[in-house]
């Protein structure tokens, strides 16, 4: 059976479920078939893998000592501009 071509621009659109299994046969057979071909795509499809990969080990961080949050947030509020009138006396 002589499967309908996809184009690139299909391609970002169903790159992501063919990664995760959830393409129709015929659909899933025109990627693979267009990777095979395009190495455009193929480069988007390995960006996007290393993309995933990189979020994926991504945890989050430790939260600041207490002594070095207590100076942040003195810093951001000494950094503030006050609430009284400005200057020239507006």
């Amino acid at each position: 059976m002589i499967q309908e071509e996809i184009r690139c621009v299909e391609m970002v659109e169903v790159i992501t479920e063919w990664m995760e299994g959830a393409l129709d046969d015929d659909t899933r057979v025109a990627v693979e078939e267009h990777l095979a071909i395009c190495p455009d795509c193929t480069a988007y499809l390995d960006q996007l893998r290393a993309t995933t990969e990189v979020a994926a080990d991504t945890s989050p961080p430790e939260p600041a000592p207490d002594d070095v949050r207590a100076r942040l947030v003195a810093a951001f509020l000494a950094s503030r501009p006050s609430s009284g009138p400005a200057p020239d006396g507006g």
